[in-house]
């Protein structure tokens, strides 16, 4: 029980593995302290060595129900790595950070969406990790491949702590039309980068997701280990469901394992 909610078993839709930075059997007891059954790993690296190492440390996690990693979709080969990562039990999408690149506009040349076309047609998702000036790329590629499923994370970058919501604000407004795009509430204690985050500033950025998204395409993620400086695990989960609230039961159900669950394919 959490703020005096009794909550559905919890799906993290976003953390990452090592086995030295960040090993599984550090974030296990804290995953168990707050009722989180199942996991999603996420690898963004652009390193294929570094996706691999990810999909078999996860095949020996048992609380790490899928993955969503790195490929180069850009590679004129991607439909034969993509074949290749895919006969891994645990791959469920690929994970691409296009926030530290100059352009904004990647995600929509055209090897790049004929490699996602490839990964859209074996059935996996795509994790954008952008900044709010690539959204709108994001929203071209969601146009142009309405069969793959798409989910940006942390919110899409938004700048909490300085409380600025444009044009940020906009271009969520223009993706929440698109059927195939859904946000995942992770990181949310880092973007509020300021020597302390509030729940108050939080919600001012995911009250409006909720209005043009809907519970049913936003997701929890902790963000682990990233988030160890500025919170504790169950403060990110905390933060996440009151930033959302006041929600009814089976609101807090599909932010908290349904969404995710149906995203992933997860069962």
């Amino acid at each position: 029980m959490i703020g005096g909610m009794s909550l559905p078993p919890v799906i993290d839709a976003h953390h990452r593995l090592h086995p030295r930075e960040a090993p599984p059997d550090e974030l296990a007891p804290l995953l168990e302290e707050c009722g989180v059954e199942r996991t999603v790993l996420v690898q963004p690296e652009p390193s294929l060595d570094a996706t691999r190492a990810a999909l078999d440390l996860a095949g020996g996690v048992p609380w790490v129900a899928g993955a969503s990693v790195w490929a180069d979709v850009a590679a004129p080969d991607a439909g034969a790595v993509l074949d290749e990562l895919g006969a891994h039990p645990k791959l469920r999408g690929l994970c691409l950070a296009v926030d530290g690149m100059e352009g904004n506009h990647w995600l929509t040349e055209e090897s790049v969406v004929r490699g996602l076309r490839e990964a859209a047609a074996r059935g996996l998702s795509l994790d954008v990790i952008a900044s709010p000036a690539q959204l709108p790329a994001v929203g071209a590629l969601a146009a142009a491949l309405p069969e793959l499923r798409i989910v940006v994370d942390h919110l899409g970058g938004p700048p909490i702590g300085r409380g600025e919501r444009e044009p940020w604000g906009v271009y969520m407004l223009n993706l929440a039309p698109l059927p195939n795009v859904s946000v995942k509430l992770s990181g949310l204690v880092t973007l509020d980068a300021l020597p302390a985050w509030n729940v108050q500033r939080i919600r001012l950025f995911v009250e409006a997701v909720a209005r043009l998204f809907g519970y049913s395409r936003m997701m929890f993620g902790s963000d682990w280990p990233a988030h160890k400086d500025a919170a504790t695990y169950r403060q990110t989960l905390d933060a996440a469901l009151e930033a959302a609230g006041p929600m009814t039961d089976a609101q807090a159900g599909l932010v908290l394992s349904g969404a995710a669950a149906e995203f992933y394919r997860l069962g």
